[in-house]
């Protein structure tokens, strides 16, 4: 009994570092290595005493950061903690580091050098370009619908329960939620509850279907539905007084705030009443 509580122990534990193991792996692409590396420069090169006379040559006795530069990087601290609170997901957390990072590097280099500034920055663009933020492509149980075939389906009220996230291929926000919404759609999806995406900058006529605004200013990109029945019932970020009040599209949050693990259950109950029934009928 205990050899088989230690094997059934090993594999729970397996079965919960696979997924972060996953996770990691996809760090390790061009784009996040580069991306760390650029966020640590200043610090590498004014740190080390190998690096710095070359980097910083136009100056003398700068291998040291002054105390100036510890006041940038106490804001950039600040501000990533701060920014931070927004996050969908690590991986979102990891591209709001990277931005401010790379953002104090260019103050830093061109207080120290114009010269410097222009390099790195032309280094952060050079990155953005050739190695842009890698789209999801995990597993995920989504239906993707183009142009009017959503509005369509709603209206067949068929029972069905609708997740719906319209979103922008632009957008970054809606980039790093891709995610969270996979994830949500492998845990929850049923035949009677089913996850789907419009993409209103591709379809900005549907946009004004179910009065999302889809233009590039907009706070409603993403925005995630709920339709029962093809009756919208619940939608985040809400909008007052036409502004959309912000909302953190974790995992959690949107199955706390959409209802999303009621409406599972629910989904499940109405499945197993059909099954009775039918199983009645049939005797």
């Amino acid at each position: 009994a205990d050899d088989h509580f230690s094997v059934h122990s090993v594999q729970s534990k397996v079965i919960m570092i696979i997924p972060r193991i996953n996770e990691l792996k996809q760090i390790l692409n061009g784009h996040y290595m580069i991306n760390i590396v650029l966020s640590l420069t200043f610090i590498l090169t004014k740190g080390s005493s190998f690096l710095c006379p070359f980097v910083f040559w136009s100056n003398e006795g700068v291998c040291e950061i002054d105390h100036r530069e510890r006041e940038i990087l106490m804001f950039l601290a600040v501000m990533i903690v701060w920014k931070g609170r927004k996050a969908s997901n690590w991986l979102h957390y990891l591209s709001t580091v990277f931005m401010f990072a790379k953002l104090a590097n260019l103050i830093l280099f061109f207080r120290a050098d114009l010269l410097l500034g222009a390099i790195y920055g032309l280094l952060a663009i050079i990155q953005m370009v050739i190695f842009p933020e890698p789209v999801y492509n995990g597993p995920e149980n989504v239906t993707y619908f183009q142009g009017a075939e959503l509005y369509e389906e709603l209206t067949k009220k068929n029972g069905t329960t609708w997740i719906i996230e319209f979103y922008a291929s632009w957008s970054p926000e809606c980039r790093h939620i891709a995610p969270v919404f996979a994830k949500l759609s492998e845990r929850l999806s049923l035949s009677n509850v089913k996850f789907g995406k419009l993409d209103l900058g591709r379809w900005p006529n549907e946009a004004n279907k179910f009065y999302v605004n889809a233009a590039a200013t907009s706070r409603q990109l993403p925005t995630i539905c709920v339709f029962q029945d093809g009756k919208e019932v619940i939608r985040r970020p809400v909008v007052k007084n036409q502004r959309a009040v912000p909302f953190v599209f974790s995992e959690e949050n949107c199955i706390r705030e959409l209802g999303l693990w009621e409406i599972h259950n629910k989904a499940k109950e109405n499945q197993k009443k059909k099954g009775t029934k039918g199983d009645k009928k049939t005797n």
